[in-house]
């Protein structure tokens, strides 16, 4: 959210060219910030008495290779749909730019509008789902995503406004948040506790760069490829069938 606030303010106070010339360079600077207060908030976190309980973990790389690959693989399915969805908003501002040619300002608040949404939504989610568990969620929010990610596509093109755009991303947002929502906890679950931190981890970190990363260059791609502006919604449902399975698999193996 303090991301795409930015954004709507420098483009809304900032001229075009002054803005391509040096203010870009404003976001990232701000960015650096986040490197100390990870670090405090790191440096000042007590261990749980689980983990404290279990002790050190003597080669839990090795062990996540080697004895729970497969936890690892579908975890990093799981990811999938979380970080797709989360990276094609962040696209959306220069979709409705590019392909739309609605004003920069217009983007960037309907992108504001469902950081805004997402960060309400998930803390409410996250309580939800200690009631009902993570994997109902997660399959609902993922069949919701094949089955509304092309209307959605389909009636922003066919209606180019700030309304239907930030209908549009507050849709996707807010799916995008029961997902997350219960993400987390259930990838602490599918880990055990000598190798939990290394197995969110790296499941997360390879999940990320893959379907979140190159989500735009595939989203543009498309586009580009098919010449269809509604293409983008291809790679939504596809990684929300992968998310699918791999949510489905992970709840009949380990009975989550």
């Amino acid at each position: 959210m303090p991301a795409t606030g930015l954004g709507v303010l420098l483009t809304t106070l900032m001229s075009p060219p002054d803005l391509q010339a040096w203010g870009w360079r404003i976001p990232f600077a701000f960015g650096l910030l986040i490197g100390p207060v990870g670090y405090y908030i790191r440096s000042h976190m007590s261990e749980t008495p689980e983990f404290l309980e279990a002790g050190a973990a003597r080669a839990p790389l090795r062990d996540l290779v080697v004895t729970q690959w497969d936890r690892l693989i579908l975890t990093i399915g799981a990811v999938a749909t979380s970080t797709s969805s989360q990276y094609l908003l962040v696209f959306m501002p220069t979709y409705a730019i590019r392909e739309l040619h609605l004003p920069q300002s217009v983007a960037f608040t309907a992108a504001m509008a469902a950081a805004s949404l997402q960060a309400v939504v998930v803390p409410f989610v996250g309580l939800w789902v200690d009631r009902i568990g993570q994997t109902p969620v997660m399959i609902g929010a993922t069949v919701a995503f094949v089955l509304t990610s092309y209307p959605a596509f389909v009636l922003l093109n066919a209606q180019p406004s700030l309304a239907m755009l930030m209908a549009m991303v507050c849709w996707i947002g807010l799916l995008k948040s029961f997902f997350s929502g219960a993400l987390p906890s259930l990838m602490a679950r599918v880990f055990p506790t000598a190798t939990r931190v290394s197995g969110m981890s790296l499941s997360y970190n390879i999940g990320v760069p893959i379907f979140g990363g190159f989500a735009p260059f595939f989203a543009q791609s498309l586009i580009d490829l098919t010449g269809n502006k509604l293409s983008p919604s291809y790679y939504m449902i596809a990684t929300a069938l992968l998310s699918l399975v791999a949510v489905i698999v992970l709840r009949r193996r380990y009975r989550m």
